[in-house]
């Protein structure tokens, strides 16, 4: 079979992994965050600042993805 019957496992991959995209990378931050406190003395500000821009860089990507992934439309 050719590549083109595929497009709709393509379109499965990207978005299944959404939610773990989600996760690592406010798991990053959160980590990040926290050294950095350990490492300036500033907690709990950098672990909450970092968590929360790794949670809103994670939904960003996530949403480019499923912006492409109903763009291909499966194909």
């Amino acid at each position: 079979m050719n590549e083109s019957n595929y497009g709709w496992a393509k379109t499965l991959a990207q978005v299944s992994s959404v939610g773990m995209l989600i996760l690592v990378s406010t798991a990053i931050g959160l980590g990040l965050g926290y050294w950095l406190d350990g490492k300036l003395g500033t907690r709990p500000w950098l672990t909450f600042a970092l968590t929360i821009a790794g949670l809103a860089s994670g939904i960003y990507e996530a949403v480019k993805i499923l912006i492409e992934a109903t763009r291909d439309g499966g194909d």
